[in-house]
């Protein structure tokens, strides 16, 4: 899992990409086999000003080539953060729950269309060779 962060309109700090990091690892630890890349966009909407402008947005790519991005914003960039953790690990784990059961799907339905005789014996793939008429 390579996991990488980016901020916009401020400057980084060790204690918050160790934080971002160690959260991702934790929570997304045991889906890992599933995840090629995680990048990570931290950004102070309105620079200076204040305000709830703190934004996180996680985008996860999954080795079915699918992508998820989840996006928080908060007062606090670290709450926003610890949100959109939760949120993805969510989200992932919801869409490998889907893609296994249409792997499964797939699996039943290709062994319902090998069951000709309809007793559950699967026939054998070679057909019985064609004797021309005479």
């Amino acid at each position: 899992m390579n996991i990488t962060t980016t901020t916009q309109n401020f400057e980084s700090s060790v204690a918050l990409d160790t934080f971002v990091r160690s959260r991702l690892k934790n929570a997304l630890a045991r889906l890992d086999e599933d995840i090629i890349a995680i990048d990570v966009f931290m950004k102070d909407v309105n620079g200076p000003k204040g305000g709830v402008d703190k934004q996180a947005l996680i985008r996860v790519r999954l080795r079915n080539r699918q992508v998820i991005t989840i996006e928080s914003t908060h007062q606090n960039l670290y709450a926003a953060v610890r949100t959109s953790v939760k949120r993805t690990r969510q989200a992932v784990r919801r869409q490998l729950r889907k893609s296994r059961q249409i792997d499964k799907q797939r699996v039943r339905d290709m062994a319902a269309h090998d069951d000709v005789f309809g007793t559950g014996e699967v026939a054998a793939r070679t057909a019985m060779p064609r004797v021309p008429w005479i």
